[in-house]
């Protein structure tokens, strides 16, 4: 399958995938109003899945515009870490759960709040050139890629710290370090169809911290300079 047809095709599976999330993230959140006084801390409850409705919107949209990329990575090994890294977190409604106290468990809702909220942050700076899979469309070093290469992977670490705290058990812990292991051989992944495709690109890596943000954004040359695909 050629490049051109493999992203069309990807972009299809995408918007049907969110789309449906999105359709079941709304159905939530009317369940969560309509049950307010069952649920307790209910106000984070109805303020995370808002947020996460928010993000899935995006994530469509975002998909539906985006450029056709510029060079892709080959093999099989990417493509599939990045659908497992995307979606085995949904094994986590089916994991043996704890019982953690009021404390944890407002502190959990509120890394999952920021954590979305940061993640909806980085995809409206990433906008066109969002992906899933390991793909060079454009180079963003604008906004939160100006102080971390890879600021969706850190908001969505946030946001899934918060939900392994939530249902704590060892299972989650270890479902969560699956998913960090597949999140970070991602940004491998990614960085380097991004040095072969933007020659800029290293000198943004020299400047720009992988995960850990910087306190000094990142500034580039007046030249124009491409952008960076995927979370």
């Amino acid at each position: 399958m050629n490049s051109r047809l493999e992203d069309v095709a990807g972009k299809g599976l995408m918007i049907s995938i969110f789309l449906y999330l999105a359709i079941m993230q709304a159905v939530s959140i009317i369940a969560t109003v309509q049950m307010r006084e069952q649920i307790d801390l209910w106000g984070f409850v109805l303020a995370s899945r808002v947020a996460g409705l928010v993000f899935l919107a995006l994530i469509v949209f975002l998909t539906v515009i985006r450029h056709a990329p510029k060079n892709v990575s080959s093999g099989i090994e990417p493509r599939l870490t990045a659908i497992a890294g995307t979606f085995c977190l949904m094994f986590l409604v089916v994991l043996p759960t704890g019982s953690p106290g009021i404390g944890l468990r407002i502190f959990a809702s509120c890394l999952m709040v920021a954590g979305t909220v940061l993640s909806i942050w980085c995809v409206i700076y990433l906008g066109r050139s969002f992906s899933i899979m390991a793909a060079a469309r454009q180079l963003v070093v604008q906004g939160p890629y100006a102080i971390v290469r890879h600021p969706l992977y850190a908001a969505e670490a946030v946001t899934t710290l918060g939900a392994v705290v939530a249902g704590w058990s060892i299972w989650s812990a270890l479902l969560f370090i699956l998913w960090w292991a597949l999140q970070y051989r991602r940004m491998v992944n990614e960085e380097r169809i991004l040095r072969a495709t933007f020659p800029e690109y290293e000198d943004y890596t020299r400047h720009v911290p992988m995960v850990i943000p910087t306190l000094t954004p990142y500034r580039p040359g007046t030249a124009a300079t491409p952008t960076l695909p995927a979370e």
